[in-house]
């Protein structure tokens, strides 16, 4: 059995590993090279809505990082480390969106009122949140894995090797699965924007 030294934050790490010279992953270095990326994976993957809620950023980012302190001494570079952050995070953000969908119904806020004429770096500005609000409306009508697949490969523009791997599904049945995560996306446009006509969204957008 490999024996196991426990270092300050809770991360163990196998003493043949030290032995050996290597250089084991510590936690605040992940945390510091990898935060503002989770933060910005979790601000995608959530999507305008969780300002609305209950949710914030960095508790999400807490308790990703949490997981990441348990499972640390594990990672063995199967995959990037990066793909193992994102997988983390896809887990953990799919997670609290099915715990906060009922307190979105209960609690959704109208958006607010402009107080005056807004400027026209304030309308293009505005013009760009309204667009991301109505493909996110959409995104959100589908399944999760349906979702979080659209999101990964076509906001994220993920390699689909990577988002094979993030998903743990082959690589061979992404583009299958991909293909009618769009369909249905497709499909959902349609219906709510009376067959693809609208001024705040468009077909590009998706």
């Amino acid at each position: 059995m490999t024996k196991r030294r426990m270092h300050p934050l809770g991360t163990t790490i196998p003493l043949d590993a030290e032995l050996d010279r290597r250089s084991p992953l510590e936690l605040e270095d992940v945390y510091r090279e990898h935060a503002a990326a989770v933060s910005r994976w979790v601000r995608r993957l959530w999507g305008p809505a969780r300002a609305s809620g209950t949710v914030d950023d960095e508790d999400l980012l807490h308790e990703i990082f949490l997981i990441v302190q348990r499972q640390l001494a594990s990672f063995r570079g199967e995959a990037a480390l990066t793909t193992w952050l994102y997988a983390i995070t896809v887990r953990v953000v799919t997670a609290r969106r099915r715990k906060e969908r009922w307190r979105q119904l209960i609690w959704r806020r109208a958006a607010p009122e402009l107080a005056a004429e807004p400027s026209d770096a304030a309308s293009a500005e505005h013009a760009r949140a309204e667009t991301s609000r109505m493909v996110y409306a959409l995104l959100d009508t589908l399944k999760e894995r349906d979702r979080t697949l659209l999101i990964l490969f076509e906001l994220e523009q993920l390699p689909g090797a990577e988002v094979a791997a993030i998903l743990g599904i082959p690589e061979k049945n992404l583009w299958v699965a991909l293909s009618r995560a769009r369909a249905r996306l497709k499909k959902a446009f349609e219906s709510r924007y009376d067959d693809g006509k609208s001024e705040g969204v468009s077909h590009g957008d998706l």
